[in-house]
This record gives C-alpha cells, sequence and structure tokens, in this order.
C-alpha cells in the first residue's frame, strides 16, 4: 500500500464488504489456462530432450528453473482473488487483509523477478549456443552483457523493494484506519520502483528479442528455415506486448489512491509475461515433436494398410 490522505479516505464511500464490485472470474480462468498452457509446453520440450534430441543444454535448466518461481507467482494471483480478496475497490477490503496484500504483493514481485530473469537467461543461453562455434564474438560480448544487465537488474529491484523501508516492517504497516505506520519510519516510493523496474525490463524484452535477428539470418539455412527461426524470435513481441501493458497499469499508479483495483490487471499481466516467455521458449520443442509423431503416425499408417491394400488388390 502507499501513504493514503486522510482527507483522501474520508471521501470514499462507505464499506460494502457483503456485495462488493469485484473484477469478476475472468481474469483468473485466463492465468489458470495460460498456466496449464505453459505446463504442457514445457513438459513436451523436456519430452522432446529426453526421448528425440537426447541432449539437454544450459538453457534447459534455465527454464525448468523458471517454472518454479512461475508457479509460486500464479499461486499468489490466485489466492489473491479468492482467499485475499484483492479484486475490488480499496474501501471495501476488510481492513484485516491489508497486511496479507502487502506482504504478498512484496513476495509476488520477488519471485517474478527471478521467474523473469531465469526466462530471459535461458533464451540468451540459446542464443550463446548458436554462437558458440563461430567467430561472432561481437554477438558473444553482446549476450554476455545483456546476461549481466538482466541478473543485475533482478538483483536491483528485489533489493530496493525488500529494504524499500526502514525498518523494513513498515512497509506492511499502511494499514486502516490512518494507512501510517504508527512508528517512526522512512520509505522510498514504491510505485517508483515497480514502474522503472518494469519499464526497464521491458525495454530488456525487446532487446533480447532483437539480438538473435541478425544472426539468424546469417545462419547457413535455407531460406523457408530462415523465416521460420526469425517468427519463433518474433514470438517474443506477445512477451514484450505483456510487460509494456502492465508497466502502463503501473504508471496509472502514480495517480491514484485505489490502488487495490487498479493493480488487479497488474497480477494478472505479471503471471501472464510469465507464462508466455515459457510458451514461446518451448515452441521450437513442440515442433519437433509434433513433426516426429506425425512422422510416425505415417510410417504407421504406411506399414499397416499399404500392404493390405496391395494384397486386396493383387
Amino acid at each position: 500500500m502507499i501513504e493514503i490522505p486522510p482527507e483522501i479516505v474520508a471521501g470514499w464511500p462507505a464499506p460494502n464488504y457483503a456485495n462488493p464490485e469485484t473484477k469478476g472470474p475472468a481474469l483468473p480462468t485466463i492465468v489458470l489456462l495460460f498456466f496449464a498452457l505453459a505446463a504442457v509446453a514445457l513438459s513436451v520440450g523436456l519430452y522432446d530432450k529426453l526421448k528425440i534430441s537426447r541432449r539437454f543444454f544450459a538453457e534447459d535448466y534455465l527454464i525448468i528453473l523458471a517454472m518454479v518461481p512461475t508457479t509460486v507467482v500464479t499461486i499468489i494471483v490466485l489466492l489473491s482473488k479468492w482467499k485475499y480478496l484483492i479484486d475490488r475497490h480499496t474501501w471495501n477490503l476488510p481492513p484485516q487483509y491489508f497486511r496479507p496484500a502487502n506482504i504478498m504483493t512484496t513476495v509476488d514481485f520477488v519471485f517474478f523477478a527471478l521467474a523473469s530473469t531465469f526466462v530471459r537467461l535461458s533464451f540468451l543461453a540459446f542464443y550463446r549456443r548458436l554462437v558458440t562455434h563461430t567467430k561472432a564474438q561481437f554477438y558473444k560480448c553482446t549476450i554476455y552483457f545483456t546476461m549481466f544487465v538482466t541478473s543485475g537488474l533482478a538483483v536491483a529491484c528485489i533489493f530496493a523493494l525488500v529494504f524499500r523501508c526502514s525498518p523494513v516492517k513498515a512497509a506492511y504497516d499502511f494499514n486502516p484506519p490512518s494507512f501510517y505506520p504508527d512508528y517512526p519510519y522512512h520509505c522510498t516510493n514504491r510505485e517508483m520502483i515497480l514502474f522503472t523496474g518494469s519499464l526497464i525490463a521491458t525495454i530488456l524484452d525487446f532487446w533480447i528479442m532483437l539480438i538473435p535477428i541478425p544472426l539468424a539470418w546469417q545462419l547457413d539455412l535455407p531460406l523457408k528455415q530462415r523465416l521460420g527461426v526469425l517468427g519463433m524470435f518474433l514470438l517474443g513481441l506477445l512477451i514484450c506486448t505483456c510487460g509494456a501493458v502492465k508497466t502502463r497499469y503501473l504508471y496509472i499508479l502514480f495517480s491514484t489512491y485505489d490502488e487495490i483495483w487498479v493493480s488487479t490487471p497488474i497480477w494478472i499481466l505479471s503471471a501472464l509475461e510469465l507464462h508466455v516467455g515459457i510458451l514461446c521458449f518451448s515452441a521450437p520443442s513442440i515442433r519437433i515433436v509434433v513433426r516426429e509423431h506425425i512422422k510416425r503416425f505415417h510410417d504407421y499408417i504406411s506399414s499397416t494398410f499399404f500392404p493390405y491394400v496391395l494384397y486386396t488388390c493383387g
């Protein structure tokens, strides 16, 4: 929560705890759907690595690591709706839920930062593997530098948010009726931390999406395959879109004291950003698995029915 002046609180409507206006069930349903898709996509990717390609690389371990905090973020988003009622106007939230809401916001951000960092590093590790046996020294340096920036951004944002108040516990004591801690404290602006971190992360996502495009065009592949590789990289636009929309909602927080109502889409978009990232990363493996199973099905049909047709026709 943020510091809410008494005159703002005095102007709010009377609390409606019994039948408040809420965001509805659609958003959590979308989160569950995309989490299921991401889990299936990752499972298909692991199947490809274990059964078809029989090779595991650094990016595979990183995307598995990303799935752990992604699952935590998804659970927090669902709990925020179903248990802690963070889907309504601030004045309609019962007082006992404010402190859990403050804590969950911090925990959600920490796990989101970890998950998004692992997703970005998995893409970068994949790019690094593409240039392992080439003389593209510039690309290698660019990838390593981007890895460093990605990791540094996560550490800086987590540290800035967790320790934004002195004492630390003050961050979780902006609760009614005063919406101020009842002891001396000093806090930096949480909304500024979240907005700045999200803006830099979105720019970083665009940068990571652009890195492999010149490289893919230089690969010794037929034109059709080059376009396919570029198409898979451009799926990263979906991640960038989620990040950009989320950053826009974070900007709105600067101009409202009804933070809980405005922040609901931010929670949802944070989870979707991770789910879409895992889906995009797994897309090449899904293509390989589908192609392999189509080939097996074709071979099965040919070996089972074609001899029978020849026999009956003969």
